[in-house]
């Protein structure tokens, strides 16, 4: 048994990390429009980069589109795979958490890094 006392500020924190209050703060960034919408994009990490141009969109955005390019039939959804992919998947296929993917469309460009993206990585940084 250690004769120690206990240390109140360690309380709940891992061993030698800073706490949240000793973090430096990003600075506020400004919020490009979404080129599709028009409004403001709160939370630019989770943007997309628009096929056309590579200006910043809405991720919801970017889903309502591709949701009408594909027009998903009865029984089939629209969800988003990863790296700037969407897919067409049978419903029934969806709720038995097993994909059948009927089509698939390459929403981002991922040869070419858009500018808004490539500074959001060296701010990341």
């Amino acid at each position: 048994m250690s004769t120690k006392p206990k240390n109140r500020d360690h309380r709940g924190r891992r061993r030698g990390g800073p706490r949240r209050s000793d973090s430096p703060r990003r600075p506020d960034r400004p919020k490009p429009p979404c080129s599709i919408c028009g409004e403001p994009i709160q939370d630019i990490t989770s943007a997309l980069s628009r096929p056309t141009d590579g200006t910043p969109v809405h991720f919801d955005c970017a889903l309502q589109s591709v949701t009408d390019k594909l027009n998903p039939g009865e029984g089939e959804k629209v969800i988003y795979l990863g790296k700037g992919s969407f897919a067409v998947v049978e419903h029934e296929a969806y709720q038995k958490r097993s994909l059948k993917v009927s089509r698939r469309i390459d929403w981002e460009n991922l040869e070419e890094i858009s500018e808004w993206r490539r500074e959001l990585r060296a701010e990341l940084k």
